[in-house]
Parts: C-alpha cells; sequence; structure tokens
C-alpha cells in the first residue's frame, strides 16, 4: 500500500474519503491512496447536473453523499447493488447499449474499468461518448503496464503485467489489457475525448532506484507512475471504431 495515501488531497476530501472507506470492504481500503486522489480530481473538476459512473464499486456515489455535492449520480453494474440514492443500470459493457438517450450527461467516471474489458474497449468507449455532452468531462484512471515496478519485473526477467495472475477459485477479476500513456492516449482520441493523461504512483510508493537505473540505460522514463489519469473533454463523435495497434 502507498505510504501516504492522502498525499494531494484536501483535507475535505480526506476527511470524507476516510468516512466513506471505513465503511467499507478490504477492497476500498487496499485503494485508499487511488481512491483519495480520483476523490479529489474529481471534486476539483466541479462537476455538475447528471454524472455517470461506469462500473461502480460504490464508493463515488457514497462520496458524493457524504460531500453533498449537486449532482445526479447514475452508475452501471453487471447485478443489482442494493440501495443508493442513485439510478442503477444494470449491463454488460461490451454488450449492452446503456439505456440512456444521446448527450444525457455532463460527466463520466470510468475507473479501474477499462483494464477488464475481455473484447471490445471501445464498444464502452463509443457509448460512453454518445450520452456525453459535448465538452462533458471524463475522469479515467487504468494502471499503468508500464510502471516502475512493471520495469523492475523486466529488469528480473519476468512479466510487465500489473495484474495478470489466475484465481484458484475460479473467479473472474483479473486484467486482460493493461495500457501505457501512448495507448490510452490512442484509444481515447479514438473514441471522441481530448485532454491530459499522465501517471502517478498510487498503488504503492515508487521505485526512483529502478527509474534511476532504466534512464541511464536509455529507457524512456517520462510515464512510469502505476496508475495512468486522464482528465478529458469530450471533443467529439468517435473517429476511428478499432484504432490499429489496439485491434487487429
Amino acid at each position: 500500500m502507498k505510504s501516504n495515501p492522502f498525499n494531494n488531497v484536501r483535507p475535505d476530501v480526506a476527511e470524507a474519503v476516510r468516512t466513506v472507506t471505513q465503511r467499507a470492504d478490504d477492497y476500498h481500503r487496499t485503494h485508499l491512496a487511488r481512491l483519495a486522489r480520483t476523490a479529489g480530481l474529481f471534486v476539483d473538476m466541479n462537476p455538475q447536473g447528471k454524472v455517470l459512473e461506469m462500473g461502480t464499486s460504490g464508493f463515488f456515489p457514497a462520496l458524493v453523499d457524504e460531500l453533498e455535492l449537486p449532482v445526479e449520480v447514475s452508475v452501471t453494474r453487471h447485478q443489482r447493488g442494493g440501495g443508493g440514492s442513485y439510478k442503477e443500470m444494470l449491463v454488460d459493457l461490451e454488450y449492452d447499449k446503456l439505456p440512456a438517450e444521446d448527450e444525457t450527461f455532463d460527466f463520466v467516471l470510468c475507473c479501474e474499468v477499462l483494464e477488464h474489458m475481455e473484447i471490445d474497449p471501445m464498444f464502452m468507449l463509443c457509448e460512453m461518448n454518445r450520452v456525453m455532452k459535448l465538452g462533458a468531462s471524463l475522469l479515467l484512471t487504468t494502471p499503468n503496464i508500464t510502471s516502475s515496478r512493471g520495469l523492475a519485473k523486466m529488469r528480473a526477467g519476468g512479466e510487465l503485467y500489473f495484474y495478470m495472475q489466475y484465481h484458484k477459485s475460479r473467479e473472474y477479476h483479473r486484467h486482460n489489457y493493461e495500457y501505457s500513456v501512448p495507448s490510452l492516449t490512442r484509444l481515447l482520441a479514438a473514441a471522441g475525448f481530448q485532454g491530459y493523461i499522465w501517471t502517478e504512483d498510487l498503488f504503492e510508493d515508487g521505485m526512483p532506484d529502478v527509474v534511476e537505473k532504466c534512464k541511464a540505460a536509455g529507457f524512456n522514463v517520462d510515464n512510469v507512475g502505476d496508475n495512468i489519469l486522464a482528465k478529458c473533454i469530450k471533443s467529439g463523435v468517435p473517429i476511428d471504431r478499432y484504432p490499429s495497434g489496439i485491434y487487429v
């Protein structure tokens, strides 16, 4: 876990995150730093109107309630979650159209969902684009395959993947595709989004010694945080349904 999970997070947001995660499960407590940082970005982006969260874990609707933000929240789930002051859309994000009219939402959250797409991430992104107003905001996060820890694994002769392991229980929660900043930039541009994409270490502390060694060896170390963050707007309709390099 990250040694300082509330680094660069406003005190009021940090307190709300503490309150929400105290009521949550181990997943949310393990991801505390990522949730806190994402919550801070979300609040700083001043969400208004209608907000949609893709593949909700329940954290952001609870945060909205805790901070009494002036937004109307809808979420997508695979199965009904039970309770909450928000609208649930029960959909398969790679097969089902979102049950919403075109240009409905002012803000979309898509946090730690993209990497789990098994066959067609652009289907989800195109549906997000369809239901967003022109100029609406998108806040997206996903693990970074070229993190300092990934580089350390590569230097040791191992796989770079963040979370590739299978489960003995046969549960399906592993990552299918892990992105770098260039590949995510290409994907989002194809789906009609423009903005700022960068990385931070939000799962664990970074490994600066590994970064320095890789830099000395000639590697590009511009984006080696373990989480990719994207603050975008819908700039237009999707321009490439199957971007090369990601689809064949």
